[in-house]
C-alpha cells in the first residue's frame, strides 16, 4: 500500500484475504464485492458494505481474485494481489492497477512480467494456466533458456526475443579475479539498461507487435530474474498505456521485494562462477541481483537525453504511434 496504488491485498496463509487501504482513499465506509474475474468484480454481490481501513475476505474456492471497493466519498477501484504466489516462481506479478491516460487504470489479469519459470510445481503450473497467459515473450538468452527452461502451462505460447546485454562473462571474470567490485558492477547495470533504450529497439519492437496482435488471453513477458529486461519492457508497456514515470518507477522497484535474493543467489553463483578462478563474492555480485531506481532512471534519462523523451521513443523508435496507443489503452485500461 503507497500512494501510487492505496490498496494492498494479500492472500494470508489462512486462505483468506486481507484488504488494507490508505486514508486518503477512503476515511469512512467501504463497500466491497469480489470476483474470480476482474471485469466482474464491480458487478458482483457485496461481502461488505461499510467496510473501515481493513478487512478480511474468505472467497471460497478459487486460487486468484479481484476486488472492487466503493468509497462512499471518492473513486471506485478494483485491486488484487499485486503478486502471484508460486511455490516456485520468481517475481511473477500483475501489471494492473496504475492509474493510466484519461484517469482509467491497467486492467487487472491482463498483463503479466516474471522471472524465469524453471522451478514452478505442478501446482504452481496449474495456478498460471488459469490466468488465461496466451503469449509469453521471453528475453533470456538461448543459453538460458536451455540451461533453465520454462515450465509455462502448454497452453502458453512462448517467444523467444532473446537479449544479451554487455559482456557479461568477461566482466563477471573482471570481478572474480579482482579487477572490479561492486561499484563498477553497478555502473555495468546501468549500462545494461542504456543498452535496452539503444540496442535492444528491434526486441521491444516485436514485443509491442506480439501484444498487438494478441486476440484474446493475457500477455506476459519475462526473463531470468523478471527485473532487468523484464523491468524495461513493462517500463514501455506502461508508458505506451499512459502510465506516468513515477509510477512507473514504482513497479519497477517491487522487484526489491518479489525478487527471492537468497533463494536464487545459489542459482546466479552456479550460473557465472564455473569458469571463473575462485567463487564469486557475494558483496561483489549483490549490486546484480538489487533493484535500485538508477538501474531504470538510466533507461529512462537515455530516453529523455537522446530520443526526445517517453512519447517520442515509443513513436520513433519502437513503433507505438497515436494509433497503436490508442489501440493498447481500448484493450488494457478501463474506466
Amino acid at each position: 500500500m503507497n500512494d501510487v496504488f492505496p490498496v494492498h491485498v494479500e492472500r494470508l496463509a489462512e486462505g483468506e484475504y486481507l484488504l488494507r487501504w490508505s486514508e486518503d482513499f477512503s476515511a469512512g465506509p467501504v463497500r466491497v464485492r469480489v470476483h474470480a474475474e476482474p471485469a466482474q468484480a464491480r458487478h458482483a454481490r457485496p461481502v461488505h458494505e461499510e467496510a473501515r481501513g481493513e478487512l478480511r475476505v474468505g472467497p471460497g474456492a478459487g486460487e486468484r481474485h479481484y476486488f472492487h471497493l466503493e468509497p462512499r466519498d471518492g473513486e471506485a477501484l478494483t485491486a488484487a494481489q499485486r503478486d502471484v504466489p508460486l511455490e516456485g516462481g520468481t517475481n511473477f506479478r500483475d501489471m494492473g492497477g496504475y492509474r493510466a491516460a484519461d484517469r482509467r487504470r491497467v486492467r487487472w489479469g491482463r498483463l503479466f512480467r516474471s522471472g524465469h519459470s524453471a522451478g514452478l510445481s505442478e501446482r504452481d503450473r496449474d495456478v498460471v494456466a488459469a490466468l488465461g497467459i496466451a503469449v509469453c515473450c521471453d528475453f533470456r538468452r538461448d543459453e538460458e533458456r536451455r540451461i533453465e527452461p520454462t515450465r509455462l502451462p502448454a497452453t502458453t505460447r512462448i517467444v523467444g526475443l532473446p537479449i544479451d546485454p554487455g559482456s557479461q562473462n568477461s566482466f563477471f571474470a573482471r570481478i572474480a579475479t579482482g579487477e572490479a567490485g561492486p561499484a563498477q558492477m553497478a555502473l555495468f547495470m546501468e549500462q545494461i539498461n542504456r543498452e535496452f533504450a539503444r540496442t535492444h529497439t528491434a526486441v521491444y519492437r516485436r514485443m509491442f507487435r506480439e501484444l498487438l496482435e494478441l486476440d484474446t488471453g493475457a500477455f506476459m513477458i519475462n526473463c531470468a530474474a523478471g527485473k532487468d529486461r523484464t523491468g524495461f519492457g513493462a517500463a514501455m508497456i506502461l508508458a505506451a498505456l499512459g502510465v506516468g514515470e513515477r509510477d512507473i518507477m514504482a513497479d519497477y522497484m517491487l522487484s526489491a521485494r518479489y525478487f527471492p535474493i537468497e533463494r536464487e543467489l545459489a542459482r546466479v553463483q552456479r550460473k557465472y562462477g564455473g569458469a571463473m578462478e575462485r567463487p564469486l563474492d557475494l558483496a561483489l555480485i549483490m549490486p546484480m541481483l538489487e533493484t535500485r531506481e538508477s538501474y531504470l532512471g538510466a533507461a529512462l534519462e537515455t530516453i529523455r537525453a537522446e530520443f526526445g523523451g517517453l512519447d517520442s521513443y515509443l513513436e520513433q523508435i519502437l513503433g507505438i504511434g497515436a494509433p497503436e496507443r490508442r489501440e493498447l489503452r481500448a484493450r488494457y485500461t478501463a474506466a
